[in-house]
């Protein structure tokens, strides 16, 4: 009798052993491995960003993994096994908003509004003559420079990685990567687009204390797993650096760039302030060099001859209204 009872007690507790160690597996399914995000600055070996961050976007559904980086190098992540898809970019911008995060497709960057005057008022309520045909637009802040790259068709199990990348600047070379070793190369190239424009022979400079612009038709946002840009056109405003010794205007500025469907025409508007209060601005179609830049997102805009009018004579009491602003027909010359 009592051989039966041990053996009864021996044999529930096997049960519950084995019971335990059933569900101590299963605790641990499924797997985490600790992956190697490795940035390769080719595309973009100017840059320098502050800090990157990387989303894992899991195929099967649900939120995404963020990981942060501080400078450009990457480093290891603990990450569960399975199929994903990723976006990077730099984390160390002030002007970017983000909305759509919880989504691969639907993730995308764009700027508040703004005002044409910012840079000289600050974000305050100035009233600044829009060009002429783009009456509707938003006026938004340009957004500060940023380099990512994505990654799709990614798979991480134990044994090792895959997936599709583009390691070139060339968008339409895809690259298939498998490796025993749990390392994913990421190749940041820039997003963001550049643009620089002078404006030589500028007449009357002597009497300018200030000066900024805008450019119209331009796009509000986009979307990082393909840099689809939005269809609205907005104007951005930019600074103006005021070069009298030369006679030349000069400035850059970044944007996400022009939607190649959209119709619309580009234009650069300049806008000066005279040390008598006067105040003037101009308009230049710049459409042609918009959409023939050789490189879309290094843009050089060149303006020749911008004539503004000397000031009036500081004779008979006459008091320059602050918010008359008069317009200055002027031609562009390439």
């Amino acid at each position: 009798m009592k051989t039966r009872i041990r053996m009864t007690v021996y044999a529930l507790l096997a049960m519950i052993l084995f019971s335990c160690e059933h569900k101590e597996l299963c605790f641990h399914h499924p797997h985490v491995v600790t992956v190697r995000v490795d940035f390769d600055w080719k595309n973009a070996p100017q840059a320098n960003p502050e800090g990157m961050c990387v989303f894992f976007y899991p195929e099967e559904g649900g939120a995404p993994i963020r990981f942060d980086f501080a400078g450009k190098d990457g480093g290891p992540v603990e990450i569960k096994v399975g199929r994903y898809r990723i976006l990077c970019y730099n984390n160390d911008t002030e002007s970017l908003l983000f909305r759509g995060m919880e989504g691969f497709d639907t993730h995308e960057g764009y700027t508040r509004d703004g005002n044409v005057f910012e840079s000289i008022y600050g974000n305050g309520a100035h009233y600044a003559p829009p060009s002429k045909g783009s009456e509707d637009e938003r006026v938004v802040i340009c957004p500060d420079m940023m380099w990512g790259s994505n990654a799709r068709n990614v798979e991480i199990t134990e044994a090792g990685i895959s997936y599709e990348c583009v390691p070139f600047t060339d968008k339409d070379k895809v690259e298939w990567i498998e490796s025993s070793e749990h390392v994913i190369t990421l190749y940041p190239a820039e997003l963001i687009c550049t643009y620089t424009y002078e404006v030589r022979n500028v007449k009357n400079m002597e009497y300018m204390t200030q000066a900024c612009g805008s450019l119209s038709s331009m796009a509000p946002s986009m979307l990082f797993a393909n840099e689809e840009l939005d269809r609205e056109c907005v104007t951005v405003p930019f600074e103006t650096e005021l070069h009298p010794e030369s006679s030349k205007m000069t400035g850059k500025f970044y944007t996400f760039g022009h939607h190649e469907e959209n119709a619309r025409p580009h234009k650069m508007m300049f806008y000066v302030w005279y040390s008598n209060k006067e105040k003037f601005y101009t308009t230049f179609d710049v459409t042609d060099q918009v959409h023939k830049a050789p490189d879309r997102k290094h843009v050089h805009i060149i303006i020749d001859n911008a004539d503004f009018p000397e000031p009036l004579p500081d004779e008979g009491g006459f008091d320059v209204e602050v918010d008359d602003w008069v317009e200055v027909e002027n031609d562009i010359i390439m």
